[in-house]
């Protein structure tokens, strides 16, 4: 009996799949992507003053701006006449109740025009200890939100029609239009974050983040469902899955999911071959491959509050994907006399850069000591305070900050001064190394120069900045080497702006990995191994 129904449910399966083969080639459909729009209520700045000025200083967002700067940005995609619109989390400042129900009402243009619009939430959006008000010099804690008001306050914009939920997380599934499911990934960690109103040490958000292991066994359910019934599936998630330059797992560890390349395995073993992100507030597109001919791809789209205030415009049409990046021009803001709003957004990135370059060296300088060698202490004199700022303002300003940009802005290596930026940054940093030498070790400038110029760390710095240069996330083995020998299929620059793919149903799940259990860090995971007959 078990086989008559084993055998009618396969017999069954493979009839619905063929059926919506047919269906999901001829899928036409128009997809904006717009990230990280951290919405900030005008309520929350009830008196500028110190408290805010000090915020802004040391931060790369247009907060004040983030009204008007959404408004443009739903004008623009009514313009444009997108069916979906896909949002990647962090919608607020800080998780502050105010500004999510005010995001919820500035969407509403576009869900009254029959957009179908999907959010999922980003390590601001919920129970953070940083939800504040501004008054004048001080700040006061706000209500902010528990992961059941998110999905409440966003039940017209994807939670109130799924497909599937999954118990342990906000993801979920929905199908927007016929024959095209998005998988909405919630990896974020905010039932770790702390507050001292709690009686916790201290107030923490977060920044990094996870995929539960119910959550990837969710997943992979729903990833066989979609390919027996034949629909075409693209991903959400709020962290970077790939690394977007070499070694972003060592300098930008929260903005990857945890265990990153077990996700990736995860992901094309399953079936997703493409993913939409944020977070790192960049504009870039990564792509990784296994032996077994499955492939990845990770568009990373940047703030709308964060220069150059991108969002993107998918177009599909059957198994073809056309991504192009588009660019918020101007706002009704009042701005300084005869800028463009462009100009006004690169600004703040560099006045945010040099006051957080600064405000790090001036916080953590106390503890700079600790960090010489016992051996070293006697003849190693750190600077003060304002002298060590200096020489590290004076080499890394101009040049980190024109890296930064370049970044994230996309398509590094396609600038007309890509080369002499690149050569200039790998310079700036060799000088950097011997002007701190000199103020610090004297006499012993010249033993201490050969030695931190060969330290691994600095190697990786160097390798980590030509590979945003070039436009390349160069896998470890070849970026400690300086790019010597061929590059990989994954080390060859993408085009971050504009791009054609082509996806399609999941192909037939074929495994390749078994699930085993093992510790990582405070939890158990699954984590792919090679089978026993892959492995020769």
């Amino acid at each position: 009996m078990k086989r008559v129904a084993y055998f009618l449910f396969l017999a069954s399966s493979l009839f619905l799949s063929s059926l919506n083969f047919m269906t999901a080639q001829t899928i036409k459909t128009k997809i904006g992507v717009i990230s990280d729009l951290h919405y900030t209520h005008p309520s929350l700045i009830v008196e500028k003053g110190a408290a805010l000025e000090n915020y802004l200083s040391n931060d790369r967002k247009l907060l004040v701006e983030s009204e008007a700067i959404l408004k443009e940005t739903v004008a623009n995609l009514l313009e444009e006449n997108v069916n979906i619109v896909l949002i990647p989390g962090d919608l607020t400042k800080d998780g502050e109740k105010v500004s999510h129900r005010g995001v919820a009402h500035l969407l509403k243009p576009l869900r009254e025009k029959g957009i179908k619009i999907l959010v999922i939430p980003g390590n601001h959006d919920i129970n953070n200890p940083e939800a504040v008000r501004f008054h004048g010099d001080s700040t006061q804690q706000v209500e902010t939100i528990s992961d059941e008001e998110f999905a409440e306050i966003y039940t017209d914009y994807g939670y109130g029609n799924t497909i599937s939920r999954d118990k342990h997380s906000l993801s979920y599934v929905s199908e927007p239009v016929d024959g095209l499911r998005i998988l909405c990934l919630d990896a974020c960690k905010y039932d770790q974050n702390t507050f001292v109103s709690l009686e916790d040490s201290h107030d923490e958000c977060i920044t990094g983040g996870a995929l539960k292991p119910e959550t990837v066994e969710w997943l992979r359910t729903e990833m066989q469902v979609a390919r027996i019934l034949g629909k075409q599936v693209l991903g959400m998630i709020h962290h970077n899955v790939i690394e977007h330059f070499a070694y972003q797992s060592v300098f930008a560890t929260p903005y990857l999911v945890d265990d990153f390349t077990k996700v990736q395995q995860y992901f094309m073993e399953y079936g997703l071959n493409i993913i939409f992100t944020g977070h790192f507030h960049s504009s870039d597109i990564a792509r990784v491959s296994n032996p077994y001919g499955q492939s990845l791809h990770e568009i990373e789209t940047g703030s709308i509050v964060t220069y150059p205030c991108p969002y993107r415009i998918i177009d599909i049409n059957g198994e073809n994907m056309a991504i192009e990046t588009k660019y918020i021009e101007h706002i009704d803001y009042p701005l300084p006399e005869g800028m463009d709003f462009q100009t006004y957004a690169a600004q703040q990135i560099e006045r945010g850069f040099n006051e957080m370059l600064r405000g790090f060296i001036h916080e953590y300088y106390p503890t700079f000591h600790a960090y010489v060698p016992r051996w070293a202490r006697s003849f190693v004199t750190i600077p003060h305070a304002e002298e060590l700022t200096d020489i590290v303002m004076s080499h890394l300003s101009p040049s980190a900050l024109n890296m930064l940009l370049a970044h994230y802005r996309g398509n590094e290596n396609l600038l007309d001064r890509t080369s002499i930026n690149k050569q200039e940054l790998l310079q700036n940093l060799d000088d950097l190394i011997d002007d701190l030498a000199e103020a610090t070790t004297g006499k012993m400038s010249a033993l201490t120069k050969s030695v931190v110029h060969k330290l691994p760390i600095i190697k990786k710095v160097k390798a980590s900045a030509i590979s945003i240069w070039e436009n390349v996330a160069t896998p470890e083995s070849v970026a400690a080497n300086e790019y010597t020998g061929g590059k990989s299929q994954e080390q060859l620059a993408i085009n971050d702006l504009k791009l054609q793919l082509r996806f399609s149903v999941p192909s037939e799940y074929e495994s390749h990995y078994t699930h085993i259990h093992i510790q990582s860090k405070r939890q158990e995971h699954y984590a792919p191994q090679l089978s026993e007959n892959k492995k020769n």
